[in-house]
């Protein structure tokens, strides 16, 4: 074989490396503070009359320039392996049940008994999970962002029948001080099903403080188990590349040489 067909093996597998390593890789964050009590279930048709079962899953999204939102094991104002922590007092940072411990969980019922993230039967391997009424806020000084992607909602280990429709959350974000994305309440339940998961993206080009507050749904804070899954922030970086491509085209070299 001469040299130059040796070329293409090498950008092949550069490239897969490139495409495989994350920003921030929920591995960095360390194991579950607790085994949870209310494990999640991959079914395959989600039940909304059953606590934390799923049919659906949002995955860790491994692109370069992709940074998690965390509460524990992450760092400010530069994020580290696993995320970005918020700046302010951790005491805001959930309304009941803290204080918090882990990443990647729901509240539970206080320490001990975090969970996985479920909200409307979506299983989301990476998201922080809190309780109304919680205020967060994420220093973006440390990094070079320009959008913010999350899905917030009850997260399902309430679901279906505690408070009477598995709590309800309003999801306020902030962009440096103005507000710029409000839900309607969302529950648990309603109408016997459960409610998907909404999804949030936000413009922070050059922007400095990204806050969120989760209010109660008007009637009280009981079973406001709110969470939002895969939240992240991404730069340019994560949108320069499809690696699928990438790939594609390097194998395609390879091919071409051996026809």
């Amino acid at each position: 074989m001469k040299l130059y067909r040796l070329f293409p093996l090498a950008v092949l597998a550069v490239t897969f490396l490139v495409a495989s390593s994350g920003w921030a890789l929920k591995e960095d964050c360390g194991p579950y503070p607790n085994k949870p009590p209310k494990p999640a279930k991959k079914v395959n048709k989600e039940d909304p009359n059953v606590q934390n079962d799923y049919d659906q899953v949002v995955p860790e999204d491994t692109r370069k320039g992709v940074t998690y939102l965390t509460f524990i094991n992450g760092d400010q104002p530069k994020p580290n392996a696993c995320g970005l922590n918020p700046k302010n007092d951790p005491n805001e940072w959930t309304g009941w049940g803290g204080p918090l411990n882990a990443d990647n969980m729901t509240i539970g019922e206080g320490p001990g008994t975090r969970n996985e993230i479920v909200i409307g039967g979506v299983y989301f391997e990476r998201g922080i999970g809190t309780h109304a009424v919680a205020k967060i806020v994420y220093d973006l000084t440390g990094g070079d962002w320009v959008k913010f992607e999350g899905y917030v909602g009850m997260a399902d280990e309430k679901d279906p029948a505690e408070c009477g429709h598995g709590g309800s959350c309003v999801f306020v974000f902030y962009v440096d001080g103005k507000e710029v994305f409000r839900s309607d309440v969302l529950r648990g339940t309603e109408g016997g099903k459960n409610v998907p998961p909404v999804k949030v993206e936000l413009d922070v080009s050059g922007a400095r403080e990204l806050t969120i507050e989760i209010l109660d749904g008007g009637d009280g804070i009981g079973c406001d188990h709110g969470a939002i899954g895969d939240a992240k922030l991404l730069t340019a970086a994560a949108f320069a590349v499809d690696p699928r491509g990438k790939l594609s085209t390097s194998w395609g070299a390879i091919k071409s040489l051996y026809r």
